[in-house]
């Protein structure tokens, strides 16, 4: 029997993983992977290569994770193009999604003699660069480690991380000395641990109030928003949610208070900001990062981490004790079994909590000024396409406007979508990737994305590989860098907007979507048309749409306290 080369192992291990469609550019040495797919084709069934320019492809597994709760990969060769596809390997670590990126590196032999895309020491050093970020790197350039760095990899999958894979091409060409196995995730009995920490918690929270506050971490846990929902009943806590962590709570949670810090709603903002020392925070698949905790330690008395996460981003030395200023207490354990126990606990004993008040209808206090004249209303807008969407859609913010204003306006979830943004790496144009990632791993699914003039700037090219498709791309036409213009005046209030640099030139966007084979379409500034272009919308499966709307630079509605740190 023939020993198979490296190349059509690593492909076939990584199938393994549900791997069945890789998205990048061929070329250099990654040509010699590629000879193992096929061109894409929907209901593809071998491993297939679905070709689109290095910068969204890097973030497309971050949408096949999305859509499917499974690994999905990148290929790209080296250069500028690993530069490009390691945007989306940035979010990935930062949003600890699982996924897979594929670069070819210089042959060992050859790191003298400046070779073409020089991967050495001498040239990029893109080993060293590529483990300055992400701890799970594999130079595949040895045939007696290559088995063992394949079940390495496996194992940081299973343990939602991003993995790197570079290829030796001479010595992947090679014949393997051995099979790497199949790798499968080893459930620990964390039985004990929990009802050890749901021992404390009950002690702890006697006679106190109780904040809960939710994170995405969840995403994918079957009845997430139940549980949640149960829990705070049982505790009679007050709940608040990151912005991602709005898919893991009810929109019938009656403790229900809305988003916080970035784009938080005022209600969960002043219950955030009244937390003493003498309150018990629990936190459920939470990453305190600045867009969430903006920058602030954790002030109750007592802090609980629920995470199944083993050293998440946001970790130091595997815990999130830096973020408390008081007492913590950290579970890693399944996160829908500690909040079954929490609920079992509390039906078996009550747990005397200080209750809070039910959350009010309105979450918002602050008055919305209507946009200027050739404008369209976003709050409107965004009411409106909340009660739209349909059951099952994808929703993708950009780092835009939206992803301040979507959440505020709409104040609480949407049980039947998942409404997602990859805001921590900050990656402008990088949610059109994400929404090419989702419709690969989920043609049927209906996905939605929310993006600036400024970011399309970023993918304006690599319209036409996903016009078949059938994504619906909602263009903010403001000319402007709106996030950065809505703060400037607090950060640089002595400077002349002259010199806020936030202008953009303003471009026809639906004749360069149609030149790329999509349907366009254009709001009319008073909405006129609003509902006969979701009528259209519903009408298309297949073909990708672009729908530009007419946003006024100057409409403020979800806050960003982000600017008290500039």
């Amino acid at each position: 029997m023939n020993k198979r080369d490296g190349f059509e192992t690593l492909v076939d291990y990584l199938a393994d993983f549900g791997i069945d469609i890789y998205i990048g550019v061929t070329g250099g040495g990654v040509v010699h992977y590629v000879k193992y797919l096929t061109p894409y084709e929907p209901n593809q069934i071998k491993p297939a290569l679905f070709t689109i320019s290095e910068y969204p492809a890097g973030f497309a597994p971050l949408g096949h994770y999305l859509a499917t709760g499974k690994v999905g990969g990148a290929i790209a060769t080296t250069g500028a193009a690993t530069k490009l596809l390691a945007c989306g390997l940035s979010d990935a670590k930062l949003h600890d999604i699982p996924s897979v990126y594929i670069f070819p590196i210089s042959t060992r032999r050859y790191q003298e003699d400046s070779a073409l895309q020089d991967t050495s020491i001498y040239g990029s050093n893109i080993i060293k660069q590529l483990e300055a970020e992400i701890e799970d790197v594999f130079l595949l350039d040895n045939p007696y480690t290559f088995a063992k760095y394949l079940e390495q990899a496996g194992k940081a999958l299973l343990s939602r991380k991003p993995v790197v894979f570079l290829l030796d091409n001479e010595i992947m060409n090679l014949p393997m000395s051995e099979e790497p196995k199949i790798i499968k995730n080893k459930l620990h009995d964390s039985s004990i641990e929990i009802a050890i920490f749901v021992q404390l918690l009950k002690k702890k929270v006697k006679g106190r109030r109780v904040l809960l506050l939710v994170g995405e971490e969840g995403l994918h846990e079957t009845d997430i928003r139940q549980l949640t929902t149960a829990v705070s009943i049982e505790l009679a806590a007050a709940t608040v949610w990151s912005m991602n962590g709005v898919n893991c709570v009810g929109s019938e949670n009656p403790y229900g208070y809305g988003s916080i810090s970035f784009g938080g709603n005022d209600k969960a903002l002043n219950l955030w900001e009244s937390m003493t020392e003498d309150d018990v925070v629990i936190c459920v698949g939470v990453t305190p990062d600045e867009y969430t905790t903006n920058l602030q330690k954790f002030a109750a008395g007592d802090v609980f981490f629920i995470t199944q996460t083993a050293n998440a981003y946001g970790h130091i030395r595997g815990s999130f004790q830096h973020s408390a200023l008081h007492k913590f207490h950290q579970i890693n354990a399944p996160i829908t079994k500690v909040l079954k126990t929490i609920i079992t606990e509390g039906k078996r004993e009550v747990y005397s909590t200080t209750a809070s008040p039910l959350a009010p209808v309105e979450l918002n206090t602050c008055v919305l000024e209507p946009p200027r004249a050739h404008y369209a209303d976003m709050k409107i807008v965004y009411q409106h396409l909340h009660k739209w969407w349909q059951p099952g859609s994808l929703v993708i913010s950009d780092v835009c406007l939206a992803y301040k204003d979507y959440q505020y306006v709409t104040q609480r979830p949407n049980d039947t979508i998942t409404y997602f943004s990859f805001y921590r790496g900050s990656a402008m144009g990088g949610a059109y990737g994400v929404a090419v990632g989702a419709k690969l791993a989920q043609p049927d699914k209906r996905v939605y994305l929310f993006s600036g003039d400024g970011c399309f700037r970023l993918y304006g090219g690599s319209l036409n590989e996903a016009k078949n498709l059938g994504i619906v791309l909602f263009i903010l036409d403001n000319h402007t860098y709106s996030i950065v213009a809505q703060g400037l005046p607090a950060i640089l209030p002595s400077v002349h907007p002259e010199k806020y640099h936030d202008t953009l030139q303003q471009v026809d966007y639906g004749k360069i979507a149609e030149a790329s084979g999509w349907l366009s379409y254009t709001v009319a500034p008073d909405l006129s048309n609003f509902e006969d272009i979701l009528n259209e919308l519903e009408r298309y499966k297949k073909q990708s749409i672009l729908v530009t709307i007419p946003v006024d630079p100057n409409q403020i509605l979800g806050q960003n306290p982000r600017v008290r740190n500039l």
